[in-house]
């Protein structure tokens, strides 16, 4: 791994001016490790000024070049080879000391883009008799979705039949044109051509289609009605389930049973005929969320739920080449599809994927869909919301003379989403308002889709501050401000709402405009939410344990989203800023001192926090981690300090009070205390008698703790624990 050079800022501007008279672009919407990023610049600059383009992770330079502008001019960066990484990109010169900036645009360097998904759609895959031109339209939808960053397509409402998506003619030739459930017509070079653009920008390509869906005539094609999901009338009789289409389109959707297996034998098969026509990357997974109660043809009662993680443990040990998402609508089933695996223990799925409904309305429901997720997943999927914005107005958008979505309404819950750690299906040819993707009632303004650039550059470029860790890292904030109303999460009527979490030694704090409304519903379902009042010069107080060694701040509301440092005063565990501007979104990053000249291991069995018993830990090459192996007793709490002096070291400790790691939990957050700062001393025990191996990262401020062997005398313990130096 090549580390990334950080290069100090040489002097801190004294303020940006935002400019944004270059539209950049880049060749993909996300690059592998090593790949080299192509970039476009296009607009015009100022005459006479020195132009620089600057390369930085968060706050951090990566590379700063002299930049000559020429309209069109295209030239190539090597990021370092760091996996997993965003960058924002800025061209900008200085002017009395303020920096002008001209564009910006971000880069994720990530091997996989499932671990920060952006998702987009297509749904029209015809050209209305040649009227249009369909190979045209699909280039510049792509372009846009490439803007956005966009690195997974889901292709909504593409095939046939639900229960043969492929279609084939009687004597088994691939037919190149049908009509779908609704009698769309679809043409498949049309299909082929999104994918093929799709895969020049790096992006995914990932089919849809129900878990148990079937038309009418599905005993034709060799289904089984033995296979069906049923329910039962007043008089207890057994129907099969459906989902009822208007009268004109071509079938109802009967469901079938998702964990019977001949039903999964059949459509893997099906999907065998999708992926030997399309290359496809994936299968995107649809149920109808609850049916109550459900059985099978010979009236055994099913529990639908665990029958879903029956599917996907099916269609994924089928093929594991093949990526897998799924609808948890409404958050039904939300525990057996995201917590899924295969017998390796491989999940199954690689995000979780919720479409939101009347059910979790408010904005603070939208953070308790990550915390499901995150607990189901063992924090180990991201959430991608599939969440339609002006809902009603969409409805009846016949019934408005302004006909397009709302851009207050779509801004405050992207905002909203991407600072608490998720991401927004939302974007194809249109902008989602519905759930019948081919639908679009209702337009963008231009305004809207220039300004969704950045909040998507800025969720891209950030993303290891905003989707690094998922909640694991949440906190309370106490806050207050004398100049403002604020309060802590969750958001508040007519007030400034802080969203905050650790990530590393670092504590964000995202600000987040309620201050003139009293709607906290994301839906904005008729398109009424006024544009926020716009907030400037908040004097803001954050309480903190760590100390503080740089504030930073940055919008996707001013300036591309490019990063201001700012000056900042602390007061014991007080630190005051004034944030510049807060439109829609502010995110305010607390740097605290990271580097450690020693670490040691402390505690009830090193001679009850003895100094001269402390065990120094070895400090590995990247300067951030820390390794002993220590022989622990079950129940004996420790922690870890930076020097031997109690009135001046350093504490890293546990989040929660009585901490245990034990076989299931070999990972924990730490927290650092400073001596002059008042702290509540939550220290690590074991469950277990034993040889550890223990692993601080700095960097990510987190501990592991893994078990080596047993102990069978602990007498030893004095004797393995003693300090590896000199007392």
């Amino acid at each position: 791994m090549v580390c990334m050079l950080l290069l100090p800022l040489t002097a801190r501007a004294d303020g940006m001016v935002s400019e944004q008279t270059l539209s950049l672009s880049t060749d993909k919407a996300c690059y592998s490790p090593g790949s080299t990023v192509t970039f476009t610049s296009e607009g015009t600059v100022p005459e006479g000024k020195t132009l620089f383009v600057r390369y930085r992770h968060g706050n951090d330079i990566i590379q700063k070049d002299a930049f000559t502008f020429t309209n069109g001019k295209t030239w190539k960066w090597q990021p370092p080879t760091n996996d997993f990484v965003g960058y924002l990109v800025d061209i900008y010169y200085v002017e009395d000391t303020k920096e002008h900036i001209l564009g910006t645009i971000a880069v994720d360097v990530s091997s996989d883009w499932t671990r920060f998904p952006r998702y987009g759609f297509v749904a029209e895959f015809d050209d209305c008799n040649k009227t249009i031109d369909k190979y045209a339209n699909i280039e510049a939808e792509m372009k846009y979705l490439n803007r956005l960053h966009i690195n997974g397509v889901q292709f909504q409402d593409w095939h046939w039949k639900h229960h043969r998506p492929v279609k084939f003619d009687e004597n088994g030739n691939f037919v190149a044109w049908y009509q779908d459930v609704s009698n769309r017509w679809i043409g498949t070079e049309y299909v082929k051509k999104y994918i093929e653009v799709q895969h020049r920008y790096g992006m995914k390509s990932i089919f849809y289609n129900l878990c148990f869906g079937a038309w009418k005539d599905y005993e034709t094609d060799h289904v089984s009605a033995e296979w069906g999901l049923y329910k039962k009338d007043s008089n207890g009789n057994l129907y099969q389930d459906y989902h009822g289409l208007p009268s004109s389109w071509q079938s109802n959707i009967f469901l079938m049973n998702p964990g019977n297996p001949n039903w999964q034998n059949y459509l893997m098969d099906r999907n065998g005929d999708v992926y030997a026509n399309y290359d496809f990357d994936g299968y995107q997974i649809d149920q109808l969320g609850g049916r109550g109660d459900v059985f099978e043809k010979n009236g055994n009662m099913i529990d639908l739920q665990y029958n879903y993680r029956l599917f996907l443990k099916a269609m994924k040990g089928h093929r594991k080449d093949k990526r897998l998402v799924m609808n948890c609508v409404g958050g039904y089933g939300t525990h057996d599809i995201c917590d899924a695996k295969l017998d390796d223990g491989t999940r199954t799925v690689d995000f979780c994927y919720n479409e939101v409904w009347d059910t979790q309305p408010s904005f603070e429901s939208l953070y308790e869909i990550i915390k499901s997720n995150d607990k189901e997943s063992d924090h180990s999927l991201q959430t991608v919301y599939a969440a339609y914005i002006n809902y009603d107005k969409a409805d009846h958008a016949w019934d408005f003379a302004d006909q397009n979505v709302n851009t207050p309404g779509a801004l405050l819950t992207d905002a909203v989403m991407f600072a608490i750690g998720g991401s927004h299906l939302e974007m194809g040819d249109h902008m989602l308002t519905r759930e019948y993707f081919p639908a679009k009632p209702l337009a963008m303004t231009d305004e809207l889709k220039q300004r969704l650039v950045h909040y998507y550059d800025f969720m891209t470029g950030y993303q290891n501050l905003l989707r690094g860790i998922g909640s694991k890292g949440v906190f309370q904030p106490s806050v207050s401000s004398t100049t403002h109303a604020v309060n802590a999460w969750p958001p508040q009527s007519y007030h400034i709402t802080a969203f905050a979490k650790n990530v590393g030694v670092n504590q964000v704090v995202h600000l987040l405009n309620f201050s003139n409304t009293d709607d906290l519903s994301w839906r904005d379902l008729n398109g009424t939410r006024p544009a926020p009042k716009k907030q400037t010069n908040i004097n803001f107080t954050f309480e903190t344990i760590r100390q503080i060694r740089k504030v930073w701040t940055a919008t996707p509301d001013n300036c591309g989203g490019a990063p201001l440092e700012l000056p900042f005063t602390q007061n014991g565990n007080k630190v005051t800023v004034t944030v510049p501007s807060l439109e829609y979104w502010t995110m305010v990053v607390f740097e605290a001192a990271s580097v450690e000249d020693n670490m040691y291991v402390t505690g009830e069995d090193f001679s009850n926090y003895s100094a001269e018993r402390m065990f120094l830990m070895t400090k590995g090459a990247d300067g951030n981690t820390y390794n002993a192996k220590l022989t622990l007793k079950a129940g004996k709490k420790f922690k870890f300090v930076n020097g031997k002096d109690f009135s001046t070291n350093s504490s890293y400790y546990a989040e929660y009070k009585d901490f245990q790691f034990n076989d299931g939990i070999s990972t924990a957050n730490l927290l650092v205390s400073k001596s002059n700062v008042p702290y509540i001393d939550y220290q690590f025990t074991v469950n277990q008698d034993g040889d550890y191996y223990v692993t601080l990262n700095l960097k990510d401020m987190r501990i592991t703790v893994n078990k080596v062997s047993a102990v069978g005398d602990y007498s030893k313990l004095s004797q393995n624990n003693k300090p590896p130096m000199a007392a």
